[in-house]
């Protein structure tokens, strides 16, 4: 009986695994670079005109401290202003964590030309969720997609609320910062 239920309980894994890709959990040195945001999803009180604004691509990039750090030139009517975050590395390989204290998942797709960041916080009885797909390039992937959109709705999101933002190169940044 055992030996049945061991047989049924390793096909049941190997299923599972089948469904999709093993996301791999970022080290920070691993995700050091240019990325541009291909796909985001989340239900954050964000106005519906905003979700599909052109955004610009950021950089990760270890500082002075050798803290990895978020860089974004945002766009405001006076011009582009830089923006910078550190990312603490937190209480396990993969997370991250701003100095708001929000925690954030970071996970490679195979071949490390795409990522997921998933962002989760309970506020009251509201589980607020967002989460990004991010790229090396603006190359188009579609297995990366489906992936995404696997992993939004294995989280409570829903796929026909994903934005698909349309790159901004207004406010790039230096290729160095």
């Amino acid at each position: 009986m055992q030996l049945l239920l061991l047989t049924a309980g390793l096909g049941l894994l190997s299923v599972l695994g089948a469904q999709g890709p093993q996301l791999i959990r970022a080290r920070a040195q691993e995700l050091v670079g240019r990325w541009h945001i291909k796909l985001w999803v989340g239900n954050l009180p964000i106005p519906a005109q905003k979700r599909s604004h052109p955004l610009p691509p950021f950089t990760l990039a270890m500082n002075e401290l050798q803290k990895l750090e978020f860089r974004m030139n945002l766009t405001k009517p006076i011009g582009c202003i830089p923006f910078k975050s550190p990312l603490h590395i937190g209480p396990k390989p993969g997370v991250f964590y701003t100095w708001w204290r929000h925690f954030i998942s970071i996970r490679f797709l195979p071949g490390k030309l795409h990522a997921i960041a998933y962002y989760s916080e309970k506020r009251g009885s509201t589980r607020l969720r967002m989460m990004m797909l991010m790229g090396r390039s603006l190359d188009e992937d579609p297995e990366a997609v489906r992936t995404f959109e696997e992993f939004a709705e294995s989280k409570g999101l829903n796929r026909s609320d994903i934005a698909r933002p349309p790159p901004l190169e207004a406010c790039e940044l230096p290729p160095d910062s």
